[in-house]
């Protein structure tokens, strides 16, 4: 597709959002700056809602001319409103900061390289946009059971307009998400306030990369962006609690706002449902009982208890709604339940917190609950997860600030300590609560993922992705107290000490940012070399896709793997032509027998316990190969003992090199013949 074109939709799509932006905050009176968090959430659960019941192309149109309306309506009444109002420290940076990432990724155009985004969060954007459907009508070899679509729901808005998928369309999403985000938690900060904006925008800015050390610890990468969920919701989580804690006015479009916030994150990973609790029960306890009795109203009129208990209900049932809202759409779309987490137990939600906290208080305690429960306290002090670390772990001041959740909540604290003195009455006895509420639905959701690890996780993968399951919540906090400690530093008169400590607090993110981010491992620098690989592979599919059609089947072959190269290349191939599973395209030998895992979804019951059953050899292949119905098969990469044992299946004994062959059948059994013209291996 044309790089102009799709940034050309990219910024249609924007400007749309932009428009329902000014009118929301001209209409419903939601403050400016937090008016794109409002619409981005309306965006998502519209579409999500839409798409549930497979009418996804209306939900595209309607929205478009929601959009073309609300343009409308300030046209007409251009001369009535004050358009002036609308230039505020946030909305800047959300204009700014959104059309200038747009540009950026259209030039840079990065594209998937994680393995989950093969899998899932690159995959489900491209089947929706692909059949104009929900992927839950197509999940092919897509394991759905676990994934929520808000996300991606949202990569479909910024795809709509578009006749192809576009992958960059998906980070740049991504972004406008955060900058919407960010955008709210600085809403409160009015024309006078640059000095505060603009050192808080900075350092909201660099939490993705502080909040994310794993891409170098454990996984490096070429290219720091990805799409996975953890870090978008994470931020989502923080955004209600931003916007509510630091605006003074808890105004029905501000409380509104908070429901709608809550909603969204608990469709953004299972664990977002999790997040969603806390965050409602953080703010229903302030609605309740922080806050004034008549400072909280539904209407001019209608104020209140009666208001008070009103929101406090729809923040928990919000997400509430959706759980089970979507728990019903995978029952009646793939006839699976959620109320199941897997695992070893099969327990549902309840059980598995009844049993947990059962355990936790001492009945029936486990040898594994307790050695699960205790690396999750030594992670909490001893894991690197975060870059706020100094030297060497090993001794001196390393081993005390080393990255570790212990010094990320003790920052977190400090700078809700700091708000803490610049603010007086209510406010302040708000951020106190806060602080506390914030703390303990920290351990809260801390012992749930380890609960988690007890359950749910065989024993093989304990602490497996400890640092993607836990950082969102850290991401999120942090979000909120630095969003309280702007809104309280309007408090105190420039050059102030805590001025002084944000400006410190900035430029020890962006040291410790720039130490571990070389600007060569951003969108910021050319990415041909380091996407390289990933051009060569996507070349030879295009190369091979050009000689297969619609009705042919490939069976993959990738020798040595570990599964990833069959995501990747199957990701590339689709829509146009199918790929079979193909035992996973992994490491498969003739006395490996298959894993469940490993069989296609679609296989019969039959099916899957014949070949689950049986040594991978030649015969058990050809039978695969022939109950599958595959045409032709593409190699990715061979190794000597694949050619070994397989190599007299193929006209040429493997030893052409070639990428695609047909496979041809007859009365004496079945022969694979290369293609040339689909060129050599890679």
């Amino acid at each position: 597709m044309n790089a102009l074109t799709a940034f050309l939709e990219c910024l249609v799509t924007f400007f749309a959002v932009c428009v329902l932006s000014v009118f929301a905050a001209k209409k419903w009176r939601v403050p400016v700056g937090a008016a794109p968090f409002a619409v981005l959430c309306g965006t998502v659960l519209w579409y999500s809602v839409m798409a549930c019941i497979d009418q996804l192309m209306p939900a595209g149109i309607l929205w478009f001319g929601m959009a073309a309306a609300a343009l409308c309506w300030l046209w007409l009444r251009r001369k009535q409103l004050d358009f002036r109002t609308l230039v505020t420290p946030a909305t800047v940076f959300f204009v700014v900061a959104g059309v200038a990432v747009i540009a950026l990724l259209a030039v840079r155009q990065p594209v998937f390289t994680q393995w989950d985004e093969f899998s899932f969060w690159g995959l489900a954007p491209k089947v929706v946009k692909s059949t104009g459907q929900l992927y839950t009508y197509n999940p092919g070899e897509m394991r759905v059971t676990t994934y929520v679509p808000g996300l991606i729901m949202l990569d479909e808005a910024f795809q709509f307009l578009g006749a192809q998928f576009v992958q960059w369309k998906v980070f740049a999403a991504y972004d406008i998400l955060m900058f919407a985000v960010f955008a709210a938690g600085l809403s409160v900060l009015e024309r006078r306030h640059w000095h505060i904006a603009v050192p808080a925008a900075a350092v909201m800015c660099l939490l993705p990369f502080l909040m994310t050390m794993y891409f170098r610890e454990i996984n490096m990468v070429t290219v720091y962006i990805s799409a996975y969920a953890d870090l978008p919701m994470g931020l989502l989580f923080g955004a209600p609690l931003a916007l509510y804690f630091s605006q003074e006015e808890k105004t029905p479009a501000v409380l509104w706002t908070c429901v709608m916030g809550v909603a969204f994150v608990s469709i953004t990973k299972d664990t977002g449902f999790a997040l969603a609790l806390v965050a409602a029960a953080i703010l229903c306890f302030d609605i309740i009982f922080v806050q004034a009795k008549n400072s909280v109203r539904l209407t001019k009129r209608a104020g209140g208890l009666a208001a008070k208990w009103t929101y406090s209900a729809c923040l928990v049932l919000a997400p509430l709604a959706t759980y089970f809202g979507w728990a019903q759409h995978m029952a009646m779309t793939l006839g699976v339940s959620r109320s199941n987490l897997g695992g070893d137990r099969n327990m549902s939600p309840v059980q598995l917190l009844l049993t947990g906290l059962g355990e936790l208080f001492g009945i029936g305690r486990t040898e594994r609950f307790s050695r699960v429960m205790g690396e999750m306290w030594q992670a909490f002090y001893s894991t690197k997860l975060t870059m706020f670390n100094v030297g060497s772990q090993n001794g001196g001041v390393g081993r005390i600030v080393n990255g570790s959740g212990a010094v990320v909540v003790a920052l977190i604290l400090a700078i809700l300590l700091g708000a803490f003195l610049l603010e007086k009455g209510r406010r302040r006895r708000g951020i106190a609560w806060f602080s506390l509420w914030s703390t303990l639905g920290f351990a809260a959701y801390y012992i749930f993922i380890g609960f988690t690890y007890v359950y749910v996780f065989s024993e093989a993968a304990e602490m497996t992705d400890y640092n993607r399951y836990i950082y969102p919540y850290y991401t999120g906090w942090l979000l909120a107290a630095l969003a309280v400690f702007a809104a309280a530093l309007r408090r105190a008169k420039p050059g102030a000490l805590m001025h002084w400590a944000l400006l410190a607090l900035t430029g020890v993110c962006a040291w410790r940012v720039a130490t571990f981010v070389p600007a060569e491992l951003t969108v910021m620098n050319d990415l041909t070399g380091a996407l390289s690989e990933r051009t060569k592979n996507t070349e030879s599919v295009e190369q091979a896709k050009a000689l297969l059609t619609e009705d042919d089947r490939v069976f993959y072959i990738a020798m040595p793997d570990n599964g990833i190269s069959w995501f990747m290349d199957s990701f590339e191939f689709y829509p146009e032509v199918h790929v079979d599973y193909s035992f996973g395209g992994g490491s498969w030998m003739d006395t490996t027998l298959t894993r469940s895992i490993d069989v296609p979804a679609d296989f019969t019951d039959e099916q899957v316990e014949y070949f689950l059953s049986h040594p991978l050899t030649p015969e058990t292949v050809c039978e695969y190969i022939d109950q599958t119905g595959c045409t032709a098969i593409f190699i990715r990469k061979l190794d000597g003992a694949f050619k070994e044992q397989y190599g007299h299946l193929f006209s040429d004994g493997l030893a052409g090199d070639w990428q695609l062959y047909r496979i041809e059948k007859d009365e004496d059994g079945m022969t694979f013949v290369p293609v040339p013209e689909g060129g050599k291996i890679v």
